[in-house]
Order: structure tokens, then C-alpha cells, then sequence
């Protein structure tokens, strides 16, 4: 009997201990001519975004939620790829800065989010943006509420 309980608590410690990184998957972005192919992206927390075909390209979030954190560098190209893990819940948008012009943006939408959400973060996109970036915002319109 006793065995059965060690057994049955370090399972449940193995369960607790890796459960994010087993339900966590991995998303693949891929930098085209002047377009970020898809160039909106529907992920979960703990997700993955991997950028591929950087060469020529970057992506630097622009707009980011309450809470989260920014990703890229501005004006620098990484090369080949990258990968970005969001922190936090939301809506991210991102601009490949040498195409931005072309309108090479993307969006992130990091768990669920309501109409609301999507309104929220096209007032902040609005208001937070300038020139170009506000391409962005045609992004945002396009954004599936999921809740």
C-alpha cells in the first residue's frame, strides 16, 4: 500500500511540474515578400510563436496588453528565426519595420477575448500608434472575438 502511494505522489508531482510545458504548442508565423503569413495568429497562453524567413525581416510588437511585455528589437534584423512566448493574455500587434510601408503587419491574440477585447485594443492601437504602425489596426478589425 505504501508503494501504491509514493507512486500515486510522484505522479501527481510529474503531472504538476511539467503540465504547462506538455499542453503548451508551438505556432509558425513565416515572413514572405512583404506579408507575415497568417498574419493572425490564435494561441494560448504558455504558446510559442516561432517567426521564420527573418533574413530580410523583423518583428517588433507595437501594441501590447496590459500586463504583457514587448518582443523584438527595434531595428534589427534577427536573421533566419525567432521565437516569442507572450507573457500575458491579449492582443499583440507587430510590425516587420523595413516593410512596414508594404503594411507587413501581424497580431497576436493570446487566449480568449471578447468584442469588447477587440474594441479595447483598437482604441489603444488608435490612440498609441502613429503613421504607418496604425496599419496595425486593420489587423485588429479582422480579429475573431472567441468568447
Amino acid at each position: 500500500m505504501k508503494i501504491k502511494s509514493i507512486l500515486a505522489l510522484v505522479a501527481t508531482y510529474w503531472l504538476i511540474a511539467f503540465s504547462t510545458n506538455v499542453l503548451a504548442a508551438d505556432h509558425k508565423v513565416n515572413a514572405e515578400a512583404r506579408v507575415f503569413k497568417p498574419a493572425i495568429v490564435y494561441i494560448a497562453e504558455g504558446d510559442t510563436v516561432k517567426f521564420d524567413n527573418m533574413t530580410s525581416h523583423n518583428a517588433v510588437s507595437y501594441l501590447v496588453p496590459e500586463g504583457g511585455e514587448q518582443f523584438g528589437e527595434k531595428g534589427k534584423l534577427p536573421g533566419g528565426s525567432f521565437s516569442v512566448t507572450p507573457v500575458g493574455k491579449g492582443i499583440y500587434g507587430y510590425a516587420c519595420e523595413p516593410h512596414i510601408g508594404f503594411g507587413m503587419v501581424g497580431v497576436i491574440v493570446v487566449g480568449d477575448v471578447s468584442a469588447d477585447d477587440v474594441a479595447a485594443a483598437k482604441k489603444q492601437a488608435m490612440d498609441t500608434l502613429q503613421g504607418p504602425f496604425k496599419r496595425i489596426i486593420g489587423k485588429i478589425n479582422k480579429i475573431k472575438p472567441t468568447i
